[in-house]
């Protein structure tokens, strides 16, 4: 079985891919019989395949992967069936029992015949003269652009300004290429896109990094980066981010690499690709790495201008939540930076004043007189806040707990006790979390007292069911539950309450579905009402219910065949 020519049921990119993801160790949990295989493969996601043998041939392939459910034969599968072929291989075959000469014509199943191919060509090129090998390599590269400025840049193993630009019209080339009319690359053509584009990075990114020409390097990769963020693609099987995920490991190998003179110039290229152009989840690489590297002397002034002028692009956008939460996200940046350096108390008070209007610059301020102790001012701040922001119920919420938290530092309990019954009742109301924590402060005998306290006190809109099921007064909420429109809350607490009240719920069930079954439906909605039956059945009693309901309907809406059918499975 292993030299089944299964290959030809893909396309060759197809099988390139799934080569690729053989040779990288992608295939686990591998089982192969005489009848069938089945593995996983990891890529963006871990995906099952398997693949099934009649009479010596494949008869049926299947993979979890979004290109496979559209009836594709998928890189996962081809790369189960790489592996299957190696263990094959193994098994039934010597390392010698390949000719010679088939060698140089092998489609590779394996690493051993990969191996074999590449030593067969190169011996066929060493048995050619000279001026056979330097006719056809013009011919060769007369025809192929991309393979001549590849070739000509390994010849002077130096890129010259002009080289980078060719290779940079050869990534336009292939972006042109794909988006083709309609300006857009769709699903099925994102992945020879991305692949054609790492292909570039792999090979002629990483001679240039081996060469150690770091800035043509940094140059080219960047530059697909560029492309990346800019094309309209659907990018739903994530090549995107797998491509840029390899260009942000190239930056950060080149960063570790070059002199402070070349790191100026990167940092340089990347503060000034944050302005727009790139499409914003791509910039998210952009702000990690200015962030998290360039952390010497030389970079701090430079890192805190760029950040101003980032803080004040923000304060021009047009909505109010993006002028807000952009200003305060390069805000808390600053902070971050200058919180680092010698007498920094009062440089962060005035920075903080500046954008006081902003409440993430407001909470990173409490914070800071947290770390520092100074309870006092915290509290001044969080009040202030509660004052500015007090048309905004999700921060008051986050300032009342902050408040309980320092006062709870301080030990002062009466004032954590108030603040605590000011969040259930007001702040944070219908809160679990904070309820029990209230909760836990008092004796059982207490509580009973005080959950009937909070209870009348608790705003109207705020839900019960979630209390009464945390006290055990299951008997008030079987009262929301029947009273409650739909399934929702009968389906949420049926656990909960069908042990002590069967009758009561399925009393509620027989009235939904009686209502369900007045209009007329499809096969999926009478499938929805008989699994709604069967739960009936798991009920005390229910099973006496549903056949009388059944004998109803028999009768009442006979005329519906689908749901009759339905019925009778039951």
């Amino acid at each position: 079985m292993g030299n089944m020519n299964w290959k030809k049921l893909f396309a060759a990119r197809i099988l390139e891919r799934g080569y690729d993801y053989y040779c990288n160790n992608a295939v686990d949990f591998f089982e192969a019989s005489a009848c069938s295989i089945s593995a996983e493969v990891i890529g963006t996601d871990t995906y099952e395949v398997e693949i099934y043998f009649e009479d010596g041939d494949i008869s049926d392939m299947y993979c979890s992967c979004p290109y496979a459910e559209d009836g594709n034969y998928c890189k996962h599968m081809a790369a189960v069936l790489y592996k299957w072929s190696e263990e094959s291989e193994s098994d039934d075959c010597s390392e010698d029992s390949i000719e010679e000469g088939k060698d140089i014509f092998l489609m590779p199943d394996t690493k051993d015949e990969y191996m074999k191919k590449t030593a067969a060509v190169r011996n066929l090129v060493e048995k050619a003269d000279d001026e056979t090998v330097r006719s056809y390599l013009t011919s060769v590269l007369m025809e192929n652009e991309k393979l001549l400025v590849r070739f000509n840049s390994i010849v002077k193993k130096q890129t010259t300004e002009e080289d980078v630009g060719r290779f940079t019209a050869q990534v336009d080339n292939i972006a042109d290429f794909y988006l083709g009319r309609n300006h857009y690359i769709s699903y099925y053509e994102a992945y020879d896109f991305i692949f054609e584009l790492e292909e570039i990075l792999d090979v002629d990114v990483r001679r240039m990094m081996d060469n150690e020409d770091y800035i043509s390097a940094f140059r080219l990769a960047s530059y697909i980066f560029e492309v990346v963020g800019n094309v309209d693609i659907d990018d739903s099987g994530g090549g995107t981010g797998m491509l840029a995920d390899k260009i942000y490991l190239f930056w950060l190998e080149l960063l570790a690499k070059v002199d402070i003179e070349k790191k100026k110039y990167m940092f340089s290229w990347f503060t000034g690709h944050l302005d727009g152009t790139i499409i914003d989840y791509l910039e998210d690489y952009i702000e990690k790495i200015i962030m998290d590297e360039f952390r010497e002397d030389e970079f701090m002034q430079p890192k805190l201008k760029f950040i101003e002028k980032m803080i004040e692009r923000s304060t021009e956008k047009d909505s109010e939540w993006s002028r807000n939460y952009y200003t305060g996200k390069w805000a808390e940046r600053y902070l971050g930076i200058i919180e680092k350096q010698e007498n920094s108390d009062a440089l962060i008070e005035e920075f903080c004043r500046k954008y006081w209007e902003n409440s993430s610059v407001r909470k990173y301020y409490v914070e800071y007189c947290m770390g520092k102790r100074d309870y006092v001012k915290a509290l001044e701040v969080l009040d202030e806040s509660i004052s500015m922001d007090s048309k905004k119920g999700g921060l008051i919420s986050e300032y009342s707990i902050k408040k309980k938290e320092i006062f709870s530092l301080q030990g002062n309990r009466d004032a954590y006790m108030e603040q605590l019954w000011k969040l259930v009742l007001e702040d944070d109301a219908g809160d679990m979390d904070i309820y029990k924590e209230l909760k836990a402060q008092y004796t059982a005998e207490e509580w009973t007292e005080k959950r009937e306290e909070i209870f009348i006190k608790l705003p109207k809109d705020v839900r019960m069911d979630c209390f009464y099921e945390e006290e055990k007064l299951y008997d008030r909420l079987l009262d929301f539950v029947m009273q409650s429109s739909g399934l929702y809350a009968l389906q949420q607490y049926e656990n909960v309450l069908k042990i002590e009240y069967p009758e009561q719920l399925l009393e509620k069930y027989k009235t939904e579905v009686n209502n369900m079954a007045l209009y007329s439906g499809n096969r999926k909605k009478y499938e929805q009402i008989t699994a709604l039956l069967r739960r009936m059945k798991k009920i005390k009693g229910g099973p006496a219910v549903v056949e009388d309901i059944v004998s109803d309907w028999t009768k009442q809406y006979r005329n519906r065949p689908a749901m009759m059918d339905e019925l009778r499975k039951l």
